[in-house]
């Protein structure tokens, strides 16, 4: 036994090292091919301090989580490599780093989700999510293209300073390949598939990809926003794609019994309300989406071996009228902004984030504890509502501008009330027809595959 913990330690340092390395080594060798954080300085930087902060966390997860897994040192080396891959990505101002450290990085997740090769199940998710990858990857790579042979150049800030010149076709055409290669890495519908099949990955995989690699799609709109802001059928195709994939991912996420998969429906959800946010040129509430649900969807995954044997937290008591109360509250509010000419599309996530925080505090101040606890937890609802003012603001400063309107004032009350419709429903928790119903309770279900067959 005294033996044993020597061979151990020295196991997780060759980890930790092998991962490091592979961390360094992809923008060592590909930045130096475009220029390094010569565009969108704070937007880089927003991305890559998240990308690195959640890596560190599951590195340092997955030493223990893999300590007896002998392909652990394996699993490092492609962990590093796929975070030197999406540092490259937002540190580039070259199409061609970024196509190359894109393709790069949908292969190491691919490898990634087929760690344990002798699963017939995680091989199969590994195809499959190499599958959803190669279309948008080859979407990425012929947008860009057209982008490059339009404008003549090969650097990102000049093909976006003549994004608005380019001529209508073509420029749209460029955008709507770009959302396809979003909508794919963000595992929006009809890609949806992927994502729920990856849980057959080890769990640091899950949380590493669910926090930081599904948000890149984001992160490529919010990069060519001027590009999408010239072609208004892109916009309205990333709207109408990520309200679909928001209403999908929670009917997936309330009817999935398991809590990985109930996760994934929430991230498919979360990633829809990202897209549609972009759609609507609400950046700066787009990258701070990025940042909290990255956070936040990393804890639940790191947290969700946890979870086993607890039983669904009942709903408090009178909480679906105070959701109904607060909807209806809050879409008044809309409408009385759109009569006065001020409804934007930015106000859309806001105004979603008044209506839970209103819901949270009445939920909070309704329940039979005391006068203490209701003060300590209205403060903490202060607060949070405080960092949330404070981050929207900070990554709003980062994007630096938002998007012209693309939707008139009735139509964003129509976008609002479809997300306040379906909160409402998932608090009153109605049954869905049977079709739909096996339908979300086998989103993402693999084909029964034999112990033979192929990688």
């Amino acid at each position: 036994m005294p033996d044993a913990m020597p061979k151990s330690t020295s196991a997780r340092r060759q980890h930790v090292l092998a991962a490091v390395s592979g961390m360094v080594a992809v923008p060592a060798v590909l930045l130096p091919w475009g220029g390094v954080i010569e565009h969108s300085r704070a937007l880089g930087l927003v991305i890559g301090a998240l990308t690195l902060f959640v890596a560190l966390i599951v590195m340092a997860f997955a030493v223990r989580y893999l300590r007896a897994d002998p392909r652990g040192a394996a699993f490092g080396v492609t962990l590093g490599l796929l975070v030197g891959c999406v540092l490259t990505c937002v540190a580039t101002g070259s199409l061609f780093v970024l196509a190359a450290a894109w393709v790069a990085s949908g292969r190491l997740l691919a490898r990634l989700i087929g760690h344990d090769t002798t699963w017939p199940e995680a091989r199969a998710a590994a195809r499959r999510a190499r599958h959803a990858f190669a279309v948008g990857d080859s979407a990425l790579v012929a947008g860009l293209l057209v982008l490059g042979l339009s404008t003549g150049s090969a650097a990102i800030t000049p093909v976006l300073a003549q994004s608005a010149t380019l001529a209508g076709p073509t420029g749209a055409a460029a955008a709507l390949l770009l959302m396809i290669a979003a909508a794919a890495r963000c595992a929006l519908p009809p890609f949806a598939g992927w994502l729920a099949s990856s849980m057959t990955a080890p769990t640091p995989v899950s949380a590493l990809m669910h926090a930081g690699l599904v948000n890149a799609g984001g992160f490529l709109l919010i990069r060519f926003a001027p590009l999408f802001e010239a072609a208004p059928l892109a916009r309205l195709a990333a709207i109408a794609a990520g309200l679909g994939a928001a209403l999908y991912g929670l009917g997936v996420m309330c009817v999935r019994p398991d809590i990985k998969r109930s996760l994934a429906g929430s991230t498919v959800s979360q990633m829809g309300f990202m897209i549609m946010s972009c759609g609507l040129g609400a950046y700066g509430a787009a990258l701070w989406h990025i940042v909290a649900h990255g956070l936040f969807k990393a804890w639940l995954f790191l947290g969700s071996g946890s979870a086993i044997g607890i039983g669904k937290t009942p709903a408090a008591p009178g909480l679906t009228h105070s959701i109904k109360g607060c909807a209806i509250l809050v879409l008044a509010g809309a409408l009385v902004l759109t009569w006065a000419g001020h409804m934007d599309g930015a106000l859309v996530p806001l105004l979603l984030a008044l209506a839970t925080a209103m819901v949270t505090l009445n939920a909070g101040l309704g329940t039979q504890m005391p006068m203490r606890s209701r003060l300590a937890a209205t403060a903490i609802l202060i607060v949070l509502a405080a960092t949330q003012a404070i981050g929207v603001w900070l990554t709003t400063v980062a994007v630096g501008h938002e998007g012209p309107m693309v939707l008139p004032g009735w139509a964003l009350d129509g976008v609002l009330a479809a997300f306040l419709g379906g909160w409402v429903w998932q608090a009153q928790r109605r049954s869905l027809p049977r079709r739909i119903y096996v339908h979300l309770l086998n989103a993402g279900a693999l084909a029964c595959v034999g112990a033979g067959e192929p990688a």
